[in-house]
């Protein structure tokens, strides 16, 4: 997960080993994984760094590295049920990197926000993994504004063929509304434990 206030949240400083030093070959694969304690059983976290990409390219195999890391994480780890990769908001036609790793994914869930060009990458998202033969998992709005109404999302669950999930959040306090339910947590734990156990179960 690139976002480095959910590292430094979850991991409780900056990790030093990370996806990006697995990737060039400066941390060894169990150096990157970080156990996270939850009152469900540990979760593994793999920040992914800051890395330029042509840093990543020129001295390491990124689809290859991910690939050995996945599998590290289920033959090796015990009680891994899902691997879970956080991508960044791309476009598959020009950015190679992430294509290659998208392509090994088993699901796809896209995210997307209430912005044309959210929509716009969401549909090309959407073409690419379809081409691909990915399966695509029950979309998700987030931060979203209920002042647009439910125009935006008939609009997403159209191009996803699902109605999606919706998000409500702000800085202090994340409101989750999942088939009509809604429910409050705080923190980025909170977040990433909810998506595992409602979203993606």
């Amino acid at each position: 997960m690139g976002n480095p206030s959910t590292s430094l949240n979850l991991l409780g400083g900056v990790p030093r080993h990370t996806l990006a030093t697995y990737v060039i070959n400066a941390s060894k694969v169990s150096e990157v994984i970080h156990i996270v304690s939850t009152e469900h059983g540990p979760a593994y976290l793999v920040p992914s760094g800051h890395g330029d990409l042509a840093l990543i390219n020129e001295y390491g195999d990124f689809k290859d590295k991910l690939d050995s890391l996945i599998k590290y994480l289920i033959d090796r780890v015990g009680g891994v049920d899902n691997v879970i990769v956080d991508f960044p908001s791309f476009e598959p036609n020009l950015d190679h990197v992430f294509t290659e790793a998208l392509s090994m994914c088993d699901i796809v869930y896209p995210v997307g926000i209430q912005d044309l060009g959210s929509v716009i990458a969401l549909r090309n998202l959407l073409h690419f993994v379809k081409r691909l033969s990915i399966n695509v998992g029950r979309p998700v709005i987030n931060m979203f504004r209920e002042s647009l109404g439910r125009q935006w999302i008939a609009a997403v669950g159209k191009l996803a063929s699902s109605e999606p999930v919706v998000v409500h959040y702000d800085p202090w306090v994340i409101r989750w509304v999942h088939d009509g339910n809604g429910k409050y947590g705080i923190g980025v734990k909170e977040a990433l434990m909810y998506l595992i156990k409602e979203v993606l179960s």
